[in-house]
């Protein structure tokens, strides 16, 4: 029998393993299986980083840091080689850490709704620290990176990411097109990344802040571009968007994803996307279904929503334990966003841009971009073909 996770853990797969933790020297990444001969701006990669730190609601750490990613090996002549990419962000808070003892870095009362208690159930160091550094939201900025990589080859592909905060605790913000630039123009300027009733949401973070708490809610994320037959039905682990949901639901924090908008309710004569043949091409009436049908990408832009729930470091108090001692205790605090929806946005652009390069390198021959480009050509080609030959079926 095949083994198919061997064979999507080969060679030719792209996959990243990241290191590192919240108050270390760094983050650091290799980022391996990319094609040869792609341009990659690091600027661009920078500015990427610029986005998931700003947003209304954040924590003191954004005063801290100032990502910057430097690229040691892979990239050559603001090319990539084909080679491994080694990914570098250093962590400017190392500096204010270094110096603490081990008594004042040491925790023993576990922060409900983080990985605090789970972490000393599963490794069991007699620190919660170590669980707090590695478990840390902190990790997104070099998963953000790594996403930002992906993004510039996939812009020589015809693929964009936007997205764009839709609810903020019970306000939801307005639908709308994110590729109408001048819309998503004023999403981009927007602190709170809606496109209206800012003030509003800002309001909201106001008020939880005063009162010690936090706010969670739904980011709505598209992708336009993608190429038909990404992802499989053949087998569960293969449908796109069985990948998609498990990547995004990876995310610190988040506890929901959709594909499709999962505030439309409606029957199945509504919710279903009709096909029809205009101009030599099929078209679609809507698209409810987000893009993917039956595991496998439409060509429809590809439409997510994701929900993170309320950043659990409260000022309010919460009951715990301390574990040191065996008696009940109030939760402890630890500096932290009052809402995390607006970085959480821009996160999620870049996950989704590592999976979906992921599935393009799957599925077409890719050693460098001159053979990608071509093998995607050859789908396109055969895609047209499907239409011009109706007779055949």
């Amino acid at each position: 029998m095949e083994d198919r996770n061997t064979e999507r853990r080969g060679d030719l797969m792209l996959r990243f393993l990241d290191t590192g933790e919240s108050h270390g020297r760094g983050l650091c990444a290799v980022l391996e299986g990319l094609p040869a001969n792609f341009p990659v701006n690091i600027e661009n990669i920078n500015k990427e980083l610029e986005r998931r730190q700003k947003g209304y609601g954040r924590g003191g750490r954004m005063k801290i840091e100032k990502d910057s990613v430097e690229i040691i090996s892979g990239l050559s002549e603001g090319k990539t080689t084909g080679a491994p990419m080694t990914l570098l962000i250093q962590n400017r808070d190392y500096e204010n850490w270094r110096l603490k003892s081990q008594e004042e870095t040491f925790v023993s009362i576990p922060r409900p709704g983080h990985a605090d208690l789970t972490g000393e159930y599963k490794y069991a160091t007699g620190n919660l620290r170590n669980s707090i550094e590695r478990s840390s939201a902190r990790e997104t900025a070099i998963r953000t990176a790594v996403g930002a990589v992906c993004k510039e080859v996939l812009k020589e592909l015809g693929v964009t990411i936007r997205s764009k905060v839709q609810t903020l605790y019970g306000l939801n913000d307005t639908f709308c097109d994110l590729f109408d630039d001048g819309l998503y123009d004023l999403i981009e300027k927007s602190p709170m990344r809606v496109l209206r009733h800012q003030e509003e949401f800002m309001a909201l973070v106001d008020s939880a802040k005063k009162n010690g708490d936090s706010l969670g809610g739904w980011v709505y994320a598209s992708c336009e571009g993608v190429m038909e037959g990404l992802g499989s039905f053949m087998h569960y682990d293969r449908r796109l968007d069985g990948i998609l949901s498990g990547a995004l639901m990876s995310i610190q924090g988040v506890k929901q994803v959709s594909i499709g908008n999962p505030f439309f309710i409606a029957t199945g004569a509504l919710y279903h996307d009709g096909i029809t043949y205009e101009d030599g091409k099929i078209v679609r009436t809507s698209n409810h279904a987000g893009g993917i049908e039956g595991g496998i990408s439409n060509g429809e832009q590809l439409e997510v929503y994701c929900y993170m729930k309320p950043i659990p470091s409260l000022l309010l108090k919460l009951p715990s334990v301390d574990l040191k001692t065996r008696k009940n205790s109030d939760s402890r605090y630890e500096r932290s966003d009052v809402t995390a929806v607006v970085p959480l946005s821009i996160v999620v652009e870049h996950v989704l841009a590592f999976e979906l390069l992921k599935e393009i390198l799957n599925t077409f021959s890719r050693d460098n971009k001159e053979e990608l480009l071509a093998s995607i050509e050859v789908r396109k080609i055969r895609i047209g073909e499907i239409y011009e030959k109706t007779t055949d079926y």
